[in-house]
């Protein structure tokens, strides 16, 4: 599906019904990462996936993670969403934060994934800057190959290959100007901490067991900072937990909406 929104044109895929699930995908993916997961959960509520502003087949150019946010909203005031379960992975968690800080009242549910709520120290700057410096002299190529090791887990790259290759294609076709604007947007990207006490909703984090992006301590502060929040760490999982260990990453998932409904 296509909408016009704020000047651009964003795709997103609208699946089942009952109580909405928006889910934001992560960088440098699109809402195909979350085949596994829309097929699961159809069946039990309503599952919409967009492509966020310069990745997969929506236009423009990502500039901040309040840009996308901006973006998120018009698109949930477009489909008149009711209050609907918000879950963001990776760089979309980032994006998810800025939603709840600006219409907690539209969130009846959050769901946190493999994702963390503090900015970039000045060396994880550095390195984005280091990415965005290489992908300009070399192209994407050799930055998305080094990508992929650093969000599969050991064991997912030395014994389960397929599914290596299976996260480096889902980053095929990612625009370069959408990689530099989607790095710069998460090096200037807010410290989100003081948004998890304020949090009055169920919320659900999981995390990868091996996630070396988002290491579980990480997880764990940020559940222990929401009340009630539910943790789960998703074992022999590592960065991208939802394409490694989708039967156990949709059961979480599940469970949780179950309960809401």
């Amino acid at each position: 599906m296509r909408i016009a929104l704020r000047g651009i044109t964003l795709a997103y895929d609208d699946q089942g019904q009952g109580i909405p699930v928006l889910l934001i995908h992560g960088f440098p993916f699109s809402r195909q990462m979350w085949r596994h997961q829309v097929g699961a959960l159809a069946p039990v509520c309503r599952v919409i996936v967009p492509d966020l502003r310069g990745f997969g087949e929506s236009e423009g150019t990502p500039e901040s993670v309040e840009q996308l946010a901006d973006d998120l909203h018009a698109l949930v005031e477009a489909l008149a969403l009711p209050p609907f379960v918000l879950g963001g992975f990776s760089m979309g968690g980032y994006v998810a934060f800025r939603y709840v800080d600006a219409h907690a009242d539209r969130v009846r549910a959050l769901m946190l994934l493999d994702t963390r709520a503090e900015a970039d120290g000045p060396e994880a700057r550095q390195r984005r800057f280091a990415g965005i410096d290489r992908i300009q002299r070399e192209g994407e190529g050799g930055f998305l190959d080094d990508f992929v090791k650093l969000v599969v887990s050991p064991d997912t790259l030395e014994n389960r290959p397929e599914i290596a290759a299976e996260v480096r294609r889902l980053m095929d076709g990612t625009k370069i100007g959408s990689l530099i604007g989607g790095l710069r947007a998460m090096a200037g990207r807010p410290d989100s901490t003081p948004v998890l006490s304020a949090v009055r909703v169920p919320t659900l984090v999981v995390v990868g067991e091996e996630d070396k992006a988002t290491p579980v301590e990480g997880s764990r502060a940020m559940a222990a900072a929401i009340p009630g929040a539910e943790l789960i760490i998703i074992p022999g999982a590592g960065h991208v937990s939802n394409l490694e260990r989708p039967d156990a990453f949709n059961q979480a998932l599940l469970r949780f909406l179950k309960r809401l409904s």
